[in-house]
Parts: structure tokens; sequence; C-alpha cells
């Protein structure tokens, strides 16, 4: 059986973008182009933290996009300072931030977070927010 689903929409009503700038990436400084029109554009220094709450130095400069009324965002890991692993961290940090949207889904809101990765330069960890569409 095939679910329906409907745009979740980052627009202050279906999803509040205080969500993502005061707790997701509330340590992050805007971009010269954030709130520019309808855009939003964060970068921060993120660190992996694994499945027990454990933080390592492992870390990475983290580019964070949206647009108000879409139901994506777009996160690039753009450098991992200290080290020349970049693969392996940025697999990392996109695994916390999947394993983080993913925690938002339930059945009260009907929430359905997919995260797909995008094998561009640079890549991209593309998270879609929809609501489960009962008709």
């Amino acid at each position: 059986m095939t679910m329906n689903k409907i745009a979740a929409p980052i627009d202050n009503k279906n999803l509040m973008e205080d969500a993502f700038e005061d707790d997701v990436f509330q340590d992050f400084t805007v971009a010269y182009d954030h709130r520019s029109g309808s855009k939003h554009h964060l970068i921060g220094i993120v660190t992996h933290v694994d499945e027990d709450g454990m933080s390592y130095n492992e870390s990475g400069i983290v580019d964070v996009r949206w647009t108000y009324g879409d139901n994506k965002i777009f996160i690039n890991v753009l450098s991992v300072p200290g080290t020349e692993d970049y693969e392996t961290i940025r697999v990392l940090i996109f695994d916390d931030y999947k394993r983080l949207f993913q925690s938002w889904q339930n059945d009260d809101t009907y929430l359905i977070v997919e995260c797909k990765e995008t094998r561009n330069t640079p890549d991209t960890l593309v998270v879609s927010f929809y609501f489960k569409d009962e008709e």
C-alpha cells in the first residue's frame, strides 16, 4: 500500500523556522544572504555526537540553506579542520542530522522526514518534510 504525502512547508505555520534557527542550528552564524528575500542561510561548526551523546574531535564547518515556504533544507559540510579525512567526518555529520530530523517523525503530527544524499560538489544532505495525506 502506498502512503500519500503532501509537502510540509517551512512557513511558520506548518513547520516553524525557530526549530531550525533556535534549536538545530542555534550556534550558527548568519551568512551574507540570510533572510535575503525568502532565503535562509547559516554557517557553523558541528561536532559529531554519537547515539550515546558522546562528542569527539570530529568536527566540520557546515552550511545550511532553506527557502521560506519550501519543505526542504540543504546541508553541506564545507570542510573538516584538523584532519584530512573529509569523507569520514562528512558521513558522521550527515548521519547525526539524519538521526535528529528523523526523530521528529511522529503519529501525532503525521510528519514524515525523508533524507537523501546527493553526490555533487559539494555533497549535500537534502532533508524533506511531508505530512501524511489521509485522503
